[in-house]
């Protein structure tokens, strides 16, 4: 396949799903306004590009994603960035609960925890989301298509990604990313 052909389906994806895109980030954005007004921080997590992407949205958010539109941080954090934390847990207790024991020990009722997962099964995330909702913290799942992830019913927002391919999954994921922070800021702009 010719990269002319990939872009085009990935404009295809993104044309033919453009109502469900618009609605998923006005209802992802009002779950993280309502938060944010409350003092309240964000955390993302994932493994993979799904890590990068978190480091990434977080930063967004810490610093801003307009620089035209200078305004104050909001509390964002990746949890995929504390090496010491990630390889001293991993090493002693595995990696399945490398993301719940960071939820569990900086995370309070009201936080919102962001999970990355192209396939929605990865279990260190699984496990980050039964700690967020334990201690009362919304989660909004980012995954792909495969929409019969037993997970879904536990988060507050899940975001299908409407490919199989990850790459495209990933990319889908950024581009919704930067559309619900942009509108957080707008909206909290507007407060």
């Amino acid at each position: 396949m010719s990269i002319k052909d990939r872009l085009k389906i990935r404009a295809e994806i993104i044309s033919s799903n453009h109502d469900f895109f618009v609605s998923s980030i006005n209802d992802v954005s009002s779950i993280i306004t309502n938060s944010l007004t409350k003092n309240k921080k964000l955390m993302f997590c994932g493994n993979g590009g799904s890590a990068a992407e978190s480091q990434h949205m977080a930063a967004e958010y810490c610093a801003t994603l307009n620089h035209k539109n200078f305004r104050s941080g909001f509390a964002a954090m990746s949890l995929t960035v504390d090496t010491s934390f990630i390889t001293a847990w991993s090493n002693d207790f595995g990696y399945e609960d490398v993301f719940s024991r960071q939820v569990e020990t900086l995370g309070n009722e009201g936080d919102i925890l962001f999970c990355y997962s192209t396939s929605g099964t990865s279990k260190n995330v699984l496990s980050a989301i039964s700690m967020a909702k334990s201690l009362n913290i919304k989660v909004i799942l980012f995954t792909g298509n495969n929409k019969d992830i037993e997970i879904k019913d536990t988060c507050d927002y899940v975001f299908f990604a409407p490919s199989s391919n990850t790459a495209i999954i990933q990319e889908i994921h950024t581009i919704i990313g930067h559309e619900v922070c942009l509108k957080v800021e707008e909206n909290l702009i507007k407060l």
